[in-house]
């Protein structure tokens, strides 16, 4: 405004100022112009999903509560992917973060219950900040609207993340040209999974005295997971993944219009110890994620299994699969660690470390600088 008052003035000089006036002009218009260009310049990050895109950690969540302010939680690995991205040839230093990601997001409160874009009427309650958002929830973002907590990034309302990714890009003419959109998807629903057998033996123990899934309720537990999420859970999260990158790619109307890289990343398990045989299920579902890439010419796979679960499958290495898992995440953090725990002092949170945060960005832009869309 100030550039705007001087040049307006200049206007209503006396005649023998007119030289300088010009010059003046010409200067101020320099400046008004100068923020323009670097205004066009900016371009746009987009990391959207769940808790581990958010950057909390349940020891942040509790050292904070109940002021959980998403600047307490700004060193999730999209913070450093975005540095990565800033650092680049390719895109410039001008690449401005869009966290959209919400805590203990499901692939299906992901999408909310616009039906539009492939959303559905829920006929679950709305999960909060603790709950898990199982099949049948597709209320979008219950850290926000039922505890009430702030996220990084909101278009207002009640949108689901999908829908405020489609705000921002407009149909193919976002404000600022987006240079990546990062995808991590699923853990919740297999979180939904794992609490829905553990209750439902334990009801049916209750009810009977035994379960239909085995003749112990340790393995009618471990049988309901490893059957219901090969034929459920997995297929699931696999549709609903391909259905949201669908949409962000379409060029139908109310679609993303995006043909820019797009980096899906996969999962490890932190759960390797405290649910035995969960690494075959996990490393079954970042396969069945990888057989959908074909379908699209602009998404890359980034996958943290091999590093964080290092020494799966090998029962002489499970020292070295434990050693990672302590590494890579919040698993044997003695703060928040699970009372009766087992293995004790390792079953702790799931989500990554300062460590596990870094990795997770150094496979990001290994898959982003290998994506032919970028």
């Amino acid at each position: 405004m100030k550039a705007k008052h001087g040049s307006v003035s200049a206007s209503r000089a006396h005649g023998r100022l007119i030289g300088c006036c010009v010059m003046l002009a010409l200067a101020l218009a320099g400046f008004i112009y100068a923020p323009a260009a670097a205004s066009a310049a900016t371009s746009t990050y987009i990391a959207s999903g769940d808790s581990i895109t958010f950057g909390i950690t349940d020891e942040k969540f509790n050292v904070n509560y109940p002021n959980e302010a998403p600047a307490f939680f700004e060193e999730g690995f999209d913070h450093w992917f975005n540095a990565d991205l800033n650092r680049s040839t390719e895109v410039g230093k001008s690449v401005i973060d869009v966290n959209t990601a919400c805590p203990s997001e499901s692939t299906e409160t992901f999408i909310g219950e616009n039906e539009a874009i492939g959303g559905e009427k829920s006929t679950e309650p709305a999960a909060g900040s603790k709950g898990t958002a199982g099949i049948g929830d597709w209320h979008p973002c219950g850290y926000q609207s039922v505890e009430g907590f702030p996220l990084h990034y909101s278009a207002g309302g009640e949108h689901s993340q999908l829908e405020e990714i489609l705000s921002i890009l407009k149909e193919g003419k976002p404000a600022h040209p987006v240079r990546a959109i990062t995808l991590n998807l699923g853990g919740s629903d297999e979180l939904a999974l794992v609490e829905g057998c553990t209750r439902e033996v334990q009801e049916e123990y209750e009810r009977e005295g035994k379960s239909h899934w085995a003749e112990s309720p340790e393995l009618a537990v471990k049988t309901c997971i490893g059957t219901t999420a090969e034929n459920v859970t997995i297929p699931h999260v696999v549709g609903n993944v391909s259905d949201i990158l669908k949409m962000i790619d379409s060029t139908e109307a109310g679609g993303g219009h995006y043909s820019g890289a797009i980096v899906l990343v996969g999962f490890y398990n932190p759960d390797s110890f405290t649910v035995p045989g969960s690494d075959i299920l996990q490393n079954l579902l970042n396969e069945k994620l990888e057989q959908i890439l074909p379908k699209f010419s602009n998404v890359t796979f980034a996958n943290p299994f091999p590093i964080v679960n290092k020494g799966a499958f090998h029962e002489k290495l499970e020292a070295k699969e434990q050693e990672s898992i302590c590494k890579y995440t919040e698993m044997c953090n003695p703060n928040v660690q699970v009372p009766g725990g087992e293995p004790a002092g390792k079953d702790g949170d799931q989500l990554p470390t300062l460590a596990g945060d870094k990795l997770l960005a150094t496979l990001v832009n290994k898959a982003w600088l290998s994506n032919p869309a970028k």
